[in-house]
Parts: C-alpha cells; sequence; structure tokens
C-alpha cells in the first residue's frame, strides 16, 4: 500500500457548543489540510460530521472512513485534536491501542502531539487525554441538566414540545398558554371520567371521533408510534394523572439513561417536578384530585385481584399486527388469548380477534418441544453441535470485545497511578478520574458474568439433549423452562401457531 493516504476527520456536535469558532468545521478542515501540505501527506479524503456527538462512533462520515481503511484505501488518519476522534475514552482507546495499529493505520492529533508513527511522550498522555475528554463531555452533561433542573424548579417550561392542551407563551417561550383546539379535548376526558367512563372506553370514543392524539399533535410520523392516530388506555391515563394540567408545571417525568445514552426511562412520580400555580389551568384542581381519588380505588380493587401470572405471559404476539395477545379467563377452566390491539379498538376495524384457547397453545407448545427432545437425540443431530450453538460464536465475540475493554481500563489506571505520582494530576483529580473508570469496569464485569453464565448454559448439543429431554419427562410445562427455550410465539387469523425457539430449530 503507498504510503500516507491520508483521511482527515473533522467533528463538531451540540457538546462542543462552548467551543470557539476556531474549533468551526471550516476552521477545522483549512488547519488540516495546512498541516497535511506541509508534511507532505496525501490527502484522499476529507471526512465531516457535523452535529454528532463524540460520545459515540454512530457517525456517518466516521464509519464511511472506516470502511475505506478495511478496503485498505487510508492508511493514516488525522485530527486537530484527540476530542474531535471522540470524547468516549473506552472506544478512543480501543481505536488507538487495538483497531488502527491492526489495520496497519497512523494516528495523528495535531494539537496534542499524538503521531502513533513516532515515539514521543505526547503518545503516553493519550489515555488520560482521552479520558479527560470523556470527563468533559460528562461534567457538560451534568452543568446542563443541573441548570435545566434550576429552571424546572422556578416553574419554567423546558422542552421542546409542551403538555398536549397547551402551546408556548408566543411572549415566554418558558411559559405555557392554553391552546384552546386541543384543550377542548383534554376536558372532555375529565368529564367524562368524572361521569363514570372508562380510561378504555373514553379513548375507544377519541379514536371513533378522529379526535387528533398528542403524537398527531407534536407531528410525529407513524413509524415512531404505532397506529399514531388511535388513542389508547396509557395515553389518556396520562393526561388523567398529569398535574400540569391543574396549572402545576410538572416536568422531570422522564430521565436519559446516561450522557451517553439517548434511550429515556420514566421517573417514578416521587422524583417529579412540581411547581404550584405556573400558568392558566385546564381543569379545577377539584376534578383533578376527584379524578385521581377515583383512580387510586381502583388501583387499590385492581391490587386485590389474584397475582397468578400466565405460563405464556409476554411470549405470545399476533402475527398480523405484532401487538401482543392478552388473556380472556371464560370460566374457572377456560381462557382465551386475543389480539391485545383489536381488543381495544375492535369498533375501529384494528386487526382481528386471533381468539384461541389458551390450553390449546399449551399443547401445541408441548408437542413441539417433544418433538424436538426427539430430533436432538438422533446421531445426526449430535454429530453437530453446531446446530445448538447458534448464538455462541457471536458471544465469544463479544465476550473478548468485553475483556478487551476491561484491558483499556486496567491501562488507563496504570496510566492514572504513573500521572499521579510524576505529579502531573492531583490528588483530587486523581480520584475523580479513577472513581470514573472503576464504575466503568464494574459494568464491563458485570456484562462479562451475564454473558460467559450465558455460554456455558449449553455446551454443546448433548447438553441440550439431557437438558430438553428432563424437562420434557414431566407433565407439566414449567415456565422458566419457557422463557429459557423460546423467544416468541405468533398466532395468524387462522390459528396457526409459529414458535421462534432461541436456537436455530433443527426440525425445520
Amino acid at each position: 500500500m503507498p504510503k500516507n493516504l491520508t483521511a482527515l476527520y473533522l467533528r463538531l456536535s451540540r457538546d462542543d457548543g462552548t467551543l470557539t469558532d476556531s474549533e468551526s468545521i471550516v476552521n477545522q478542515k483549512s488547519f488540516l489540510l495546512e498541516y497535511a501540505k506541509a508534511n507532505s501527506l496525501n490527502v484522499v479524503g476529507i471526512f465531516s460530521d457535523d452535529g454528532y456527538s463524540g460520545l459515540n462512533f454512530d457517525r456517518p462520515e466516521f464509519k464511511r472512513m472506516i470502511e475505506l481503511i478495511e478496503e485498505k484505501k487510508i492508511n493514516t488518519v488525522v485530527t486537530k485534536d484527540l476530542s474531535r476522534l471522540g470524547r468516549d475514552y473506552i472506544g478512543v482507546g480501543n481505536y488507538i491501542d487495538k483497531y488502527f495499529p491492526m489495520h496497519g493505520v497512523r494516528y495523528i492529533a495535531v494539537n496534542d502531539g499524538i503521531d502513533t508513527g513516532s515515539s514521543n511522550s505526547a503518545n503516553d498522555m493519550t489515555p488520560f487525554r482521552a479520558v479527560f475528554n470523556d470527563m468533559y463531555a460528562k461534567d457538560i452533561s451534568k452543568k446542563v441538566r443541573t441548570a435545566l433542573t434550576t429552571k424546572k424548579i422556578s416553574g419554567k417550561f423546558i422542552g421542546a414540545q409542551p403538555p398536549y392542551g397547551y402551546k408556548k407563551d408566543p411572549n415566554d417561550k418558558n411559559h405555557l398558554i392554553i391552546d384552546e383546539d386541543t384543550a377542548v379535548y383534554v376536558r372532555r376526558i375529565y368529564r367524562e371520567f368524572l361521569s363514570g367512563g372508562t380510561i378504555l372506553g373514553i379513548a375507544h370514543k377519541l379514536s371513533m371521533d378522529k379526535v387528533p392524539t398528542p403524537s398527531e399533535q407534536k407531528g410525529l410520523t407513524a413509524t415512531q408510534k404505532y397506529f399514531t392516530g388511535i388513542w389508547n388506555d396509557a395515553i389518556v391515563r396520562r393526561i388523567l394523572t398529569n398535574p400540569t394540567y391543574a396549572g402545576h408545571l410538572t416536568q422531570n417525568m422522564t430521565r436519559k439513561v446516561s450522557y451517553k445514552v439517548d434511550k429515556k426511562v420514566r421517573l417514578p412520580q416521587s422524583e417529579w417536578i412540581v411547581t404550584k400555580n405556573t400558568h392558566e389551568p385546564i381543569v379545577s384542581q377539584e376534578d383533578f384530585d376527584a379524578v385521581a381519588e377515583i383512580l387510586s380505588k381502583r388501583s387499590y380493587h385492581k391490587s386485590k385481584r389474584s397475582g397468578k401470572q400466565h405460563l405464556l405471559s409476554g411470549l405470545v404476539f399476533c402475527k398480523d399486527c405484532g401487538g401482543g395477545m392478552s388473556f380472556i379467563k371464560e370460566s374457572e377452566t377456560r381462557t382465551y388469548l386475543v389480539c391485545s390491539r383489536w381488543r381495544k379498538n375492535a369498533k375501529l376495524g384494528i386487526c382481528t380477534s386471533h381468539s384461541i384457547r389458551e390450553s390449546y397453545v399449551e399443547e401445541i407448545i408441548k408437542d413441539k418441544l417433544k418433538e424436538l427432545a426427539s430430533a436432538v437425540n438422533t446421531s445426526e443431530i449430535l454429530s453437530n453441535a453446531d446446530a445448538f450453538l447458534v448464538n455462541k460464536n457471536s458471544n465469544e465475540k463479544l465476550i473478548d470485545t468485553i475483556r478487551q475493554k476491561i484491558n483499556v481500563c486496567k491501562n488507563t489506571m496504570l496510566s492514572l497511578y504513573k500521572d499521579k505520582a510524576s505529579g502531573i494530576i492531583s490528588e483530587d483529580e486523581f480520584v475523580e478520574l479513577s472513581e470514573s473508570i472503576k464504575s466503568e469496569r464494574t459494568v464491563y464485569e458485570q456484562r462479562l458474568r451475564e454473558l460467559q453464565e450465558e455460554a456455558n448454559s449449553i455446551k454443546s448439543a448433548k447438553d441440550m439433549s439431557e437438558l430438553l429431554n428432563g424437562i420434557l419427562s414431566f407433565e407439566n410445562i414449567d415456565r422458566n423452562t419457557l422463557l429459557m427455550l423460546i423467544d416468541k410465539i405468533y398466532i395468524d387469523s387462522n390459528k396457526n401457531i409459529e414458535i421462534q425457539f432461541k436456537f436455530d430449530n433443527p426440525i425445520t
């Protein structure tokens, strides 16, 4: 391969919002082109990710650059500094210490003095700089979150979309005013519920009347939410339990899993931030309290029911719409499975019932497992354990990756000890950085244990054979067994049953 097939990589994102104009994409490009010219680097491509976070590597131009590295069309990567490559110290460390060397790629971070193609002391600082960049991103995230929380507590609305029934005040984006176009439906929901209506019944009526849902109001596409134009019990319940409609701004109802992950989780009501009397209410306090009392009583009666879990709970799905199957108890000895989406929206023509006896499905599954056990006992299957170890290879690769990340944590800790001993970082800085690394390592070690347990659960076709035969010697099926062997069960409109196993089925 010719020398110095160079890629110039540029990146800027919202987490770099405090950076100066010199860090802009345009200036990064100009700076790197001058550096390449001065150092006789043959630039074969410029890759620019504008608006993408450095906390992960899911960036289109970065991926394109990696593809060209795989095709041996690039053997040198240059960035203005290490943080342009990324701010996740584990990921950055993996590329610099593992990926680039394995693919014969020289990496240069100009302003940090890092050049893996030469021996210099700045390269020894790479792990520390990567950790520092990661900590910077975490610190920025924390500061932004703290600032937003302060605003929320003071009663300022923080968010892109106001709650259904409200809109942003044109004179103050942090203040809510009533949107009469949708507030009328909020009042209707409270009125019908206080008049004896059920949550599901109210949802049905709203759908029948083609009332726009919150998702439609926010402009979400159908791919972002199943049946966007259909109201369901969850939407109605959220409106009935949100104090915002009584004039008390309620925020902090969800939280990101971490500063590195966009996924959000709903928080318990005790963690909501509720600021009293911040805007005009859509419903009275008396009506809101009356609804809360009714819901509390219904919740109490619901909790008094039997907590017995169905054997197939969470495993059976409608083949046609993808929704889960609900259990309907007709008598003490007879329970049916029906499509939950049809059950909630039958009048709207959403799917069909797919009604089928629970006991019949259980018998079919039991027969299928016996058939599978019989197949596993054949010499042909026993001689080919790979049929049962489909996930083992991918697990082993993932285990290797996790082990590499744990080693990166260990090496970074050693570098921190050296930096502390040399006086490069203070004791406080060492404690803060080392705690972060220890936390990351704990997560990886826990995941490693889980993967190893999974890999060791079934090591051969013989083990699978003994497991199934042992299980199926009993008259009744055990739920834990089903969860271990079966991924999903699908029922179509003709009552055909399709079973997806967690391993390759040797009899199909």
